[in-house]
């Protein structure tokens, strides 16, 4: 194996670490809560950007709209998110915050951010800034994944 492949390994290696810190304080969090951390996910994403349609919150997390059928159906059923027909398209659904979701997601998402926020204090503000810029620089030029026959 050469160097570029060893280092782009080794570069996957310690992204999927922090990835597993990030995901593990979120899941001890939102698990006290009863809620899984898709579930979560979907309160955060209409908490920070509204109401929204089923398939735009699945393109935000990276699920399948089978997936975010089913979150949607289990914070349906405690009453946490509501399902309205689009004005506009009546194929479109879209997926809002009752006032028990808010209420939740709004004393849970500090508690988000707090645990966030302890675990990037390791880096100064400038390795912050460094590091999106890094980050979104490999998710805006990253090329197709290759497949079985090396496509």
């Amino acid at each position: 194996m050469d160097m570029k492949t060893k280092h782009a390994i080794s570069l996957w290696e310690k992204l999927f670490q922090a990835y597993e810190i990030y995901r593990k304080a979120q899941v001890k969090t939102v698990f006290e809560h009863k809620l899984t951390a898709p579930q979560y996910s979907v309160l955060e994403v209409l908490f920070n950007s509204g109401p929204m349609p089923l398939k735009k919150i699945g393109e935000r997390l990276y699920v399948s709209g089978a997936n975010i059928t089913c979150v949607i159906d289990n914070l349906e059923k405690e009453e946490l998110v509501r399902r309205v027909p689009s004005s506009q398209d009546r194929r479109i659904i879209i997926a809002e915050l009752t006032m028990k979701g808010k209420e939740k997601i709004e004393k849970l998402f500090p508690l988000q951010a707090q645990n966030i926020l302890k675990i990037t204090e390791t880096l100064s503000k400038e390795e912050q800034e460094q590091l999106l810029r890094l980050l979104d620089k490999l998710d805006t030029n990253s090329p197709k994944v290759v497949d079985q026959q090396g496509n």
